[in-house]
């Protein structure tokens, strides 16, 4: 079952890579999802003052500069990775860091936004329609379509640059920076657990 997804999901990844504006809605679809529960969700009495508070005081930290670290490695990669392409496989810039930087960049802005959420909606009068664990569940969801969206996208890589992608995935990260095993379901594993452990550790800590 596993070999035949592989071989199926080998020829449909370059198919939809011919169509840009499919390959790129394919690839945003999980995080405008997650945008619209998440924004959907938040209560919409939230005070002004409140939402002022947020924003100007020295507290949540963390899950600020999550979302701003996270926006800036997606727009940077998506823009590096749109000049330096023509040449052929892109190995450097944020693409020397990870091998789906674009994907690390959408994880680390929600995973922030789903602490931010959380907080919001234990500290506030407002009730949204999820709780703390499904708002938490959304996040999951679209961290394991980013993994599972990397993981297919390697098919195709290494389909079309053979050895090249071969050196260039022994050398660089999956999705983690500084965290390479020489397994990728390990480099899978790690990406869901990484991650996961961080959300935890913001949630518990508020």
């Amino acid at each position: 079952m596993r070999s035949a997804f592989l071989k199926v999901a080998g020829y449909l990844v370059p198919l939809v890579q011919s169509m840009p504006t499919f390959w790129t809605g394919l690839m945003t679809l999980p995080f405008a999802g997650y945008l619209i529960v998440i924004f959907a969700n938040l209560p919409v009495n939230l005070p002004r003052a409140l939402s002022d508070l947020l924003l100007s005081m020295p507290f949540l930290i963390p899950e600020k500069v999550l979302v701003i670290a996270g926006l800036l490695i997606l727009v940077f990669s998506a823009v590096y990775l749109r000049i330096k392409k023509k040449a052929g496989l892109v190995t450097s810039g944020p693409y020397g860091l990870v091998r789906h930087p674009q994907y690390l960049g959408m994880i680390l802005c929600t995973l922030g936004l789903t602490s931010l959420s959380v907080w919001i909606l234990n500290n506030t009068f407002g009730i949204g329609f999820l709780s703390q664990s499904q708002t938490i569940a959304v996040w999951f969801v679209e961290l394991f379509a980013y993994v599972l969206l990397a993981y297919v996208e390697e098919r195709h890589l290494l389909r079309a640059y053979g050895e090249s992608f071969e050196s260039y995935k022994s050398h660089v990260p999956f999705l983690m920076p500084f965290l390479k095993t020489s397994r990728l379901d390990l480099d899978v594993f790690a990406s869901i657990l990484v991650p996961a452990v961080l959300l935890f550790g913001l949630v518990g800590f508020h």
